[in-house]
């Protein structure tokens, strides 16, 4: 399983044709998971936009949702974030609290790999293949 993180989806949405190609081929290789992590940042970044659009975008995000699955935050997955912070805190090193979140979820769920256009993001995380596309 391959968590897909907040920048595929959002290429995903935008149809960025590295991303929707890479989608087909994730599609072809096995399950795909995300977190209600990135479900929360897509749907905070459609909420500048009108009403009308707000809603044609969040149609969009929940029929793509539903092509995963979609794993919660829980208590094993905030154990291994706290950690996995204390350790990156004891080498000088530190990731956006949200990408931590998103990395503790899929080492939790035991994933292959994250999938994300910027992989600069979980760099310091150990454990944690990640791929881009």
């Amino acid at each position: 399983m391959k968590v897909l993180d907040t920048t595929f989806l959002v290429d995903v949405l935008r149809n960025v044709p590295a991303a929707i190609d890479r989608l087909r081929a994730l599609e072809a290789e096995g399950p795909l998971a995300t977190t209600e992590i990135v479900a929360y940042e897509l749907y905070h970044g459609i909420q500048h936009l009108g009403r009308r659009r707000r809603e044609t975008e969040a149609a969009r995000i929940e029929e793509l949702l539903a092509q995963t699955d979609v794993f919660v935050f829980d208590r094993r997955s905030a154990i291994r974030a706290a950690e996995m912070s204390g350790e990156l805190r004891r080498r000088g090193q530190s990731i956006g609290v949200v990408d931590l979140l998103i990395a503790a979820v899929a080492l939790t769920l035991g994933a292959e790999a994250v999938v994300t256009r910027d992989a600069s993001s979980f760099a310091h995380v150990g454990g944690l293949r990640v791929e881009t596309y």
